[in-house]
């Protein structure tokens, strides 16, 4: 595994590793236990957007990365090197997961539907609707899940 970039962001330390998953989230939670902070793993071309524009007042960290990250997708800017929802035939029976994790993006699109994202894709799009919105995330989230790659466990 290597270091490829690393930046504190608001007392959050964001690293930038390359290395199969299991020693990426390893790393990532020995740096937290040692430093006693928050730690995210970002993509190279997340760290490269993070250090060119700015959190919201009373954003966290990684609702500012979460925001980058849908942002970036919503233009159709691939903003990791990898596929981030993948599949493992070893996993959750093959069902598709954010990569590294049990985690079933479904839920997640859901989540975000039903937060503040509307509100902010709506300052810049005032033509679209709520129910716009959420059916987008939908159909983009199925989309994600239809075509999520196949990666060897890591």
């Amino acid at each position: 595994m290597r270091l490829l970039d690393a930046e504190m962001c608001d007392g959050e330390l964001l690293l930038v590793l390359r290395g199969n998953s299991a020693q990426m989230f390893a790393a990532k939670a020995a740096m937290a236990d040692i430093l006693g902070c928050g730690v995210h793993l970002v993509s190279p071309g997340m760290m490269r957007r993070i250090r060119g524009s700015q959190s919201k007042a009373g954003e966290s960290p990684l609702e500012w990365l979460a925001r980058i990250a849908i942002i970036d997708t919503v233009a159709g800017n691939i903003s990791a090197d990898e596929p981030v929802i993948v599949r493992h035939s070893g996993i959750m029976g093959g069902k598709p997961v954010f990569r590294g994790t049990r985690v079933s993006p479904g839920p997640v699109f859901a989540l975000l539907a039903d937060t503040s994202i509307d509100e902010f894709v709506r300052a810049k799009y005032p033509s679209l609707e709520r129910d716009e919105i959420t059916t987008a995330l939908q159909q983009a989230c199925r989309l994600l899940e239809r075509n999520a790659p196949w990666v060897e466990q890591g």
